[in-house]
């Protein structure tokens, strides 16, 4: 399946990274981008492997770390996943808008 980076998810993955790079050392922006890649790999075989989000079925969420997650949606049809959001897990929940 073939991965498609919506504008969104650009934003929040960079924001991520320059937070890191802020606050951070570079061994933990490393690690987030390793395994956002291994997610995205893994993602690419298996685009079920993680679970439903709780109000949108049709969006699943995979953790990438204790402090962030990967929202995204699979399309089928096209044989495509799209990554909707980055989103920090200790942010109130109430803030997520995938539009």
């Amino acid at each position: 399946m073939e991965i498609i980076w919506t504008k969104k998810a650009r934003l929040t993955y960079f924001c991520v990274l320059d937070y890191l790079k802020e606050n951070w050392t570079k061994k933990e922006l490393i690690q987030f981008s390793n395994k956002t890649e291994i997610i995205l790999k893994a993602l690419t075989k298996n685009p079920y492997m993680f679970v439903a989000s709780g109000k949108h079925k049709n969006i699943r969420k995979a953790i990438i770390d204790k402090n962030n997650s990967l929202f995204y949606q699979v399309d089928k049809k096209n044989l495509r996943i799209y990554l909707l959001t980055f989103f920090d897990n200790r942010q109130n929940p109430k803030k997520l808008k995938f539009d």
